[in-house]
């Protein structure tokens, strides 16, 4: 699967499956985008059945404009249809692209379930758990 964002525009091309439901690590979710570095972009993530809502912190590639996160089983552990929406970020400025869907496959261990808390904060916390650790 290959995503476009241009303006409020995604862009698919491919197969609009990006793996399975307990995977860890294994699969990178990537986009490449118009705007500049200065732009940050998260991911929301929606599942219709059953009712799951999720929001991911994209990376973005020094120097170019791919967006990038490699995705955990905690952040999509459900097979199944998702909706997706990318949303950036600048200096007060907020930009949502429209809507688009893709699929993860169903996994040989369904059991997990969404936290209440969505991927982004656990992304914050090991990013502080790093700069604690540089700091000592």
């Amino acid at each position: 699967m290959e995503i476009t964002i241009q303006g409020t525009e995604v862009i698919v091309t491919g197969d609009r499956i990006i793996g399975f439901a307990v995977n860890n690590l294994v699969n990178r979710f990537e986009a490449t985008t118009d705007k500049d570095e200065s732009w940050f972009y998260t991911l929301k993530i929606f599942m219709t059945r059953p009712k799951k809502f999720n929001i991911i912190n994209l990376n973005r590639e020094a120097g170019s404009n791919i967006l990038y996160v490699d995705l955990t089983r905690d952040m999509m552990p459900f097979g199944g249809r998702y909706e997706a929406q990318f949303v950036a970020y600048k200096e007060g400025e907020v930009d949502q692209t429209e809507i688009f869907d893709f699929w993860v496959s169903d996994s040989l261990n369904p059991e997990c379930a969404y936290d209440p808390v969505p991927s982004e904060f656990y992304q914050i916390e090991d990013n502080i758990h790093t700069m604690y650790e540089e700091v000592k």
